[in-house]
């Protein structure tokens, strides 16, 4: 079945949008260890919240695998492994992100014994999880886009931006290069939904009567 760049495009901002929102507003601990955000992500008004946004993340994953799909095809060679490496970096991020949602199913469903788990446990945990479920996708991706850069054919600009977003992600777990990891692909979306405007846009040009 072939896949429309305008749904392909629709894949990628899909996952450029609603990983980052899932990130940045789970809460889920990371980064400095903080005992009032391991708290707070512990508390029970929080675990439906924290639960519900790690199905956003999961979901927001799945949008690769139509943009895997369709540039696949449009790759001159190496499209299998563009693929695999797509394919497992969807395969990351729903994997990741159950497991920082599954922390607050954890509390849930603990109960009261789960109250005491020390701090640093919670946080090692959920620290784990985000690097699976953000920056291990991050790295597949950012992989498969530097094997873009090297088997299709883009713009000058857009292949400069693609191969730098390539390495952001293979460096995603150092956390600052995500972001810019995360805005090529909202902007590689956009600009395959562009062109899936200028492709239909071209048929219906060239039938118009002299």
């Amino acid at each position: 079945m072939d896949i429309s760049r305008r749904t392909a495009g629709l894949g990628l901002l899909a996952y450029g949008i609603g990983t980052p929102v899932a990130f940045m507003s789970i809460g889920a601990p990371g980064g400095a260890f903080d005992n009032g955000t391991i708290d707070a992500y512990m508390a029970s008004n929080h675990w439906a919240s924290s639960f519900a946004l790690a199905y956003l993340g999961a979901f927001a994953a799945l949008g690769l695998l139509p943009f895997a799909r369709r540039m696949r095809s449009d790759l001159r060679s190496g499209g299998e492994t563009f693929w695999g490496l797509m394919v497992g970096g969807t395969a990351a991020a729903v994997v990741g992100w159950f497991l920082v949602g599954g922390l607050a199913v954890v509390f849930a469903e603990g109960g009261t014994a789960l109250k005491g788990l020390p701090h640093p446990v919670v946080y090692a945990l959920s620290e784990m999880s985000n690097l699976v479920a953000v920056c291990a996708s991050a790295f597949l991706v950012g992989s498969a886009a530097l094997v873009l850069v090297a088997r299709s054919t883009l713009p000058a600009a857009l292949r400069v931006a693609t191969a730098a977003a390539g390495v952001c992600g293979l460096l995603a777990a150092f956390f600052f290069p995500i972001f810019l990891f995360w805005l090529w692909a909202v902007a590689f979306g956009v600009w395959t939904l562009l062109s899936a405007t200028r492709e239909s846009a071209a048929p219906r040009a060239e039938h118009q009567p002299a």
